[in-house]
Parts: structure tokens; C-alpha cells; sequence
């Protein structure tokens, strides 16, 4: 009789307490690779460095040698691999495939103030902006923050697949960025 008692009042006592966020999360970034499109844009002088001994930026800057349009379409795909062994789920995380404007005006809008401050990437406002200007773009010191990653993705390795489509939808740039997410006490 005592014990259901004691359960019951450690629900209710302990009940508020969310065990799953008590834990750590630590995003570490691998590297950053541009497979194809050198006459489109060279970004191969980005790079994933060590700041210090726990901590892994992207330093580096760029160049985009023609306007980016509607004509032009840009996709994000996301995979997941437990081990790191080059076995590459996709996820179903994802930025469809979209013309250049539309996305620079609905998720890249939504999702500027994640690196605004670590780049020369254009800023969004309210106005439409189109198309994604010709230049040379830098990135400094961007670290992904641990807090950014939701509660439900799994621990591992991850891929993001940028690609940009030319207008006749052949595959103009390539690039990948790998990552590490650990979670857990350690």
C-alpha cells in the first residue's frame, strides 16, 4: 500500500523535470569540400580549422562569379551515418530543390541570424531580394552552436549535400559539409 504511494508522489514531485535535456550536446565540424563548379564560384579556400583544443570553425572566403537568378536552382539534403563509415542514409530533413530567389527569400530569410554575424552573406529584409549577387564572400570564425540542434536528431555523423542546377537541371556546384553531433554525459 506504502509503495504505489511513494510512486505516485514521486511522479507528481519529479514529473516536471525533462530527464532528455539533462544531457550534452556538442556539435563538432569536420570539413568543408567543393566538388565541382570552379568556373561558377570557388569557394575551395573555405576551410574546417581547430580554434582550440575542443572547438572546430570554418574560416575562409570565396568567390561567386555570375548573379544567381530564379533561373537558377538551389537543394540541401541532409544524411546521417551512426558509425562514420561512409554508409549514408539520406534524412528527411531537406531543402527541396527551389529557384535561388525563392529560397534566399523564404528559408535562407529564416535562417540568417544562425551566421549573419560570422559572414558577408547578403541579409535578407522585407523587400524581395533577387538575384543573389556576383562577389567575394568570407565566412570567419563560424562555430554551429549546440542549441540549434533539435532534441529528436541522433547522435553521429552528418553530411549536408549543397547543389546549385543550372536552368537545363545539370548540377553546377557540389558541396559538402561534415559534422559530428555527440550527446550524452562525457
Amino acid at each position: 500500500m506504502l509503495y504505489p504511494l511513494l510512486v505516485l508522489l514521486n511522479l507528481l514531485l519529479l514529473g516536471p523535470i525533462n530527464f532528455v535535456d539533462c544531457g550534452i550536446t556538442e556539435v563538432h565540424l569536420d570539413r568543408f569540400e567543393q566538388l565541382n563548379g570552379f568556373h561558377i564560384a570557388n569557394f575551395s579556400a573555405v576551410r574546417v580549422r581547430k580554434f582550440n583544443r575542443t572547438t572546430a570553425i570554418m574560416d575562409g572566403e570565396g568567390e561567386l562569379f555570375i548573379d544567381l537568378n530564379e533561373r537558377y536552382q538551389f537543394s540541401l539534403t541532409v544524411s546521417y551515418s551512426t558509425l562514420g563509415n561512409n554508409q549514408w542514409n539520406e534524412y528527411p530533413m531537406k531543402v527541396s530543390k527551389d529557384n535561388v530567389c525563392k529560397i534566399m527569400n523564404g528559408i535562407y530569410k529564416d535562417y540568417q541570424s544562425y551566421f549573419v554575424e560570422s559572414t558577408n552573406m547578403p541579409r535578407v529584409g522585407d523587400e524581395w531580394f533577387c538575384p543573389y549577387p556576383k562577389g567575394r564572400y568570407w565566412i570567419r570564425n563560424f562555430v554551429p552552436r549546440a542549441d540549434w540542434v533539435p532534441d529528436v536528431i541522433p547522435a553521429g555523423y552528418w553530411r549536408f549535400t549543397t547543389m546549385l542546377f543550372d536552368p537545363s537541371d545539370d548540377v553546377l556546384i557540389k558541396c559538402l559539409i561534415f559534422m559530428k553531433i555527440k550527446k550524452g554525459y562525457f
